[in-house]
């Protein structure tokens, strides 16, 4: 029995050292390349978006992946839109967003605009804030980028200088 043993284990250890060193077969995987996770989830979201999100002033987040836990707010939330970036109006009425990847508009309100913050969002680049329309109807919450936030009152839309 014992002799029976060494045989078979001799001739595994054969056939796996023949076919490890048999000259001209190729074992290899062929090799795929992945875009990093980062350009795969920026694609998806593109993809998605609806086509009336319009392009951001500023930077947002390159890897939505890599955003941030949303956690809640606090007691003083108060808060205004502000449609001003760089002294530019670029937004009369501020869009609010169905999350930070802005797929799709949920809502908007005037420059100027007092909301309740209910969550707040560190990223990255860009951090977003849900934020509600106190008295508006629904739907009156939604995320806002950083910039059109402002946690001061806001100057009206007649004092700016490049207002018509």
């Amino acid at each position: 029995m014992l002799h029976v043993k060494k045989v078979l284990l001799l001739l595994a250890a054969g056939l796996g050292l023949s076919s490890c060193g048999a000259e001209g077969v190729v074992t290899a995987v062929p090799a795929t390349t992945q875009p990093p996770a980062h350009e795969t989830a920026a694609a998806w979201i593109a993809l998605h978006r609806d086509p009336d999100v319009p392009l951001l002033p500023f930077p947002d987040n390159p890897d939505p992946d890599q955003c941030g836990i949303p956690t809640a707010w606090g007691d003083d939330g108060m808060a205004w839109l502000n449609g001003v970036y760089e002294g530019e109006l670029i937004q009369p009425k501020v869009l609010l967003y169905d999350s930070h990847s802005r797929l799709s508009i949920v809502a908007e309100a005037a420059h100027g605009t007092a909301v309740q913050i209910i969550l707040y969002q560190q990223n990255p680049v860009l951090d977003y804030y849900l934020v509600k329309i106190e008295g508006a109807p629904k739907p009156n919450e939604g995320w806002v980028p950083g910039p059109f936030l402002s946690f001061n009152p806001v100057t009206e839309l007649e004092d700016l200088p490049n207002s018509e």
